[in-house]
């Protein structure tokens, strides 16, 4: 059996399995809402938790449709699909003891729900793109975009909400980033719009039996706490060719593992810059030290571990005090 008859067989399974694939979406998103809400207030505000549960399960179709000038509640008009979405948010919310989120808990029950989940991602994706290329024909950025937002929208819903009851603030803002998920998902988008201009010279099953396999093994992989990220080492040359913070021309310094300065002269400017080394182990990102040193009588050697010369300023004589402040500018 060849590639093309396992990926005509596998999106035949897709079409086959759609109810039982729908139930796993709504599960894993229900699941992850309920992970992310307080056990007591959720049983104090059902409306809450369902009102919540539902934008994250119909936030991508949601938020496509408006982009493509259509109304935004059109993915609530079915309503067995919100009747099923329903019966699963009580379930994982209020079934007794807890019995059916325990059993999401179990590993093995976790790996077949991931399974479907990745099976309708791929027909949320395609979806997103035929609308997108239906109201956008032109634009290959538009409608690659609405393939991600269809497969990923209910994460962009949840983590809205999540900013709009936070502070804004540097904390906050720091916690922005893509996910591995919603990366793969731009990228396979992409390659759905490729294939429907007769750019990408593989048949459309073979892209959804691609995105399948790959999709599920990296999810499946997280929930065994293996993280795995195929574009780090792309996004990490990408950063430092065009989002370095050195500058060109700027003057070069040789890093020094440790410069030792005996018995400072008080009064007198010395120079100094402090380079460190970011989470990820790259070196030359140029700080600000906060470090302050204090000198006392007969003042000590001061030590700079891993810094180069840069600017330390010595006060003058005067200050007769057994400790005086000295400055990093």
């Amino acid at each position: 059996m060849d590639v093309s008859s396992i990926a005509d067989a596998t999106n035949n399974l897709i079409v086959y399995l759609a109810t039982i694939i729908e139930i796993a979406h709504y599960t894993l998103v229900i699941y992850g809402v309920r992970n992310d809400w307080d056990v007591n207030k959720a049983r104090k505000q059902p409306v809450a938790t369902w009102l919540m549960s539902i934008a994250c399960c119909y936030g991508g179709g949601m938020i496509i449709s408006v982009c493509v000038g259509k109304p935004a509640l059109i993915p609530l008009s079915n309503n067995q699909s919100v009747l099923m979405m329903t019966i699963v948010w009580w379930h994982i919310f209020y079934s007794p003891k807890d019995v059916i989120y325990n059993l999401l808990s179990w590993k093995p029950a976790m790996l077949v729900i991931v399974l479907g989940k990745e099976m309708i991602r791929t027909r949320k994706i395609i979806k997103g793109v035929k609308l997108g290329r239906g109201a956008f024909p032109d634009s290959l950025l538009i409608c690659t975009i609405l393939g991600m937002f269809g497969a990923c929208g209910g994460g962009f819903v949840k983590n809205a909400a999540t900013f709009v009851r936070k502070q804004w603030n540097h904390e906050t803002v720091k916690s922005i980033h893509l996910a591995t998920v919603t990366k793969l998902s731009l990228l396979f988008s992409l390659l759905y719009n490729l294939q429907l201009l007769g750019i990408l010279p593989i048949s459309f099953n073979t892209v959804v039996l691609l995105q399948l396999t790959v999709m599920f093994v990296i999810s499946a992989s997280s929930k065994f706490g293996v993280n795995f990220d195929p574009f780090h080492r792309i996004e990490k040359i990408i950063t430092k060719i065009f989002c370095d913070d050195v500058k060109l021309g700027e003057t070069h310094t040789t890093e020094v593992p440790q410069y030792r300065m005996k018995s400072p002269t008080l009064g007198k400017t010395y120079h100094f810059q402090v380079w460190a080394k970011d989470e990820l182990g790259n070196s030359g990102i140029k700080t600000q030290s906060k470090n302050v040193i204090k000198e006392r009588r007969g003042p000590p050697p001061i030590n700079f571990a891993g810094a180069n010369i840069g600017n330390l300023h010595l006060p003058e004589r005067g200050n007769q005090n057994n400790q005086q402040m000295v400055r990093f500018e």
